[in-house]
């Protein structure tokens, strides 16, 4: 997560007393005697989930029981229980000092209903009400566990990364694997230009596909994975760029076809019958929106490594 991202949870957390895991992007901390965690709906919203892990004289929560306070707020909006986990939805709202204006009465109604009804902390896993249960995050993702729990789930994760880092690249399987991801990209770039558009979204998609396509059958994304990757990017997007020209210049001149039209793509530019800017201006932004969907997805499946790598207890 970064820097700024932080800030801005910080301004959702500091005022109702939580605080903010720089790991996950996750607020946390103890409210009115609950271990709670609260997630944003998505990165561009406002909008929260708030997790707890509860039990009733030991029994797992009812749903018809715990979904009665969404009937007491229009911000809460939704309610679900998986387990001793549950789960409301709050609503936000369009600036960050409103939504702060909303989440504390919601967390008030919510655990004044909870305390009404009896409910108590407990692990999500075993359920057990007691003095160890605390915030965690195991593998990157927040729980609310007790010391046993977590002790266990930690081992489980350590015996997990063992045998992940005792699996092999495949170089052979994740080169093909871009290879067949960027089949995808340079079909979007050739597509969206024959209707007229050099769209942000044909870059992207080349992207994503070659560099999941390489993670997937190469079993492991490594700074050789990246690179060829990267190489399989660049070759993909020059190609996919010119058989939308070439279809274009086959379409217009009945009497060439498609492959003759992509082999003389050079000589038809360089002796003006096609505009030279406009082709490598055309060239340029797609390599520009492939950076741009390149780039966060190299950093988010470095970031997604390290943190299915990290077990702590949140404090």
């Amino acid at each position: 997560m970064n820097k700024k991202e932080e800030n801005t949870l910080r301004k959702f957390a500091e005022p109702i007393g939580l605080a903010v895991d720089h790991n996950n992007g996750v607020i946390y901390g103890v409210y009115q005697g609950y271990h709670l965690y609260l997630i944003r709906a998505n990165n561009n919203s406002y909008s929260f989930t708030v997790n707890f892990s509860l039990n009733k004289a030991g029994e797992l929560p009812q749903q018809d029981e715990v979904k009665q306070v969404v009937k007491e707020s229009k911000d809460i909006i939704d309610c679900v229980i998986q387990g001793y986990q549950v789960t409301y939805t709050l609503r936000g709202a369009m600036t960050v000092s409103k939504t702060v204006d909303k989440l504390e009465p919601s967390l008030q109604t919510i655990t004044a209903f909870l305390q009404k009804m009896g409910y108590q902390d407990a692990c999500a896993l075993c359920g057990k009400s007691d003095s160890t249960v605390a915030l965690y995050t195991v593998s990157g993702a927040p729980a609310i566990l007790c010391d046993d729990c977590f002790k266990k789930q930690q081992e489980a994760v350590n015996i997990q990364n063992r045998e992940q880092g005792n699996v092999k690249e495949n170089v052979l399987s994740g080169t093909v694997g871009a290879f067949l991801g960027s089949l995808i990209g340079a079909g979007a770039i050739i597509l969206l230009g024959q209707f007229g558009y050099v769209a942000a979204i044909s870059g992207i998609v080349m992207a994503i596909c070659a560099i999941k396509g390489y993670e997937l059958l190469g079993k492991k994304m490594t700074t050789k994975g990246i690179l060829i990757s990267s190489v399989i990017m660049l070759v993909m997007v020059y190609i996919g760029n010119r058989i939308d020209w070439s279809i274009s210049v086959a379409n217009y001149y009945t009497d060439v076809d498609l492959f003759y039209a992509f082999r003389i793509l050079p000589d038809l530019i360089r002796e003006g019958y096609l505009e030279a800017s406009q082709y490598y201006g055309n060239l340029a932004m797609v390599y520009l929106f492939t950076a741009i969907g390149a780039i966060p997805t190299i950093i988010a499946a470095v970031r997604d490594g390290k943190q299915t790598q990290e077990s702590y207890k949140m404090s």
